[in-house]
C-alpha cells in the first residue's frame, strides 16, 4: 500500500503527543494538585505540536513510502487500544469508587506511554525506508 511520507510524518507527531498525554496522566495524577500550571504547558505544547504538523502537512512532499497490510492493520490496531485504554481511565473511577485513583492514573499512564512509543518506534522504521 502507497502513503505519502507526510502522512507518515503526522503519524509520528501524533504519537509523540500521545506519548506526551500519557506522561501527563502520571504527572497531573502526583502534581497536579501543586502544580495546576502544568495543565496550561500542556496545553501549549498540544497547540505548538498541531501547528508544527500542520505546516508540515502543507509543505509539498510527494514522496511515497510502500507499506505492507500488516503494518497499516498494526497501526490501526495501536490507534484503537491507545483509546480504549484511555476512555477505560475516564469510564472506571465513576463505575469503581474503590480504585485508587493515582495508582490508576500510574499504570494507564505507562501503558499509554508504551503504545505510543510503539507507534513512534513503528513510524521511524517506516520512515528510514527510501
Amino acid at each position: 500500500m502507497n502513503v505519502y511520507r507526510k502522512s507518515l510524518v503526522i503519524q509520528l507527531l501524533l504519537f509523540i503527543v500521545f506519548f506526551i498525554m500519557g506522561a501527563n496522566l502520571i504527572v497531573g495524577a502526583y502534581l497536579g494538585a501543586t502544580m495546576g500550571w502544568i495543565n496550561y504547558v500542556l496545553l501549549g505544547v498540544l497547540i505548538a505540536f498541531a501547528v508544527f504538523g500542520f505546516v508540515l502537512y502543507k509543505k509539498e512532499d510527494p514522496r511515497i513510502v510502500v507499506m505492507t497490510p500488516k503494518e497499516m492493520n498494526l497501526i490501526k490496531y495501536l490507534l484503537y487500544g491507545y483509546f480504549f485504554v484511555y476512555i477505560v481511565h475516564m469510564i472506571l473511577p465513576s463505575i469503581l469508587t474503590t480504585v485508587d485513583q493515582k495508582m490508576l492514573s500510574l499504570v494507564v499512564g505507562i501503558i499509554l506511554m508504551g503504545i505510543a512509543s510503539y507507534g513512534v518506534n513503528m513510524q521511524l522504521r517506516l520512515l528510514k525506508q527510501k
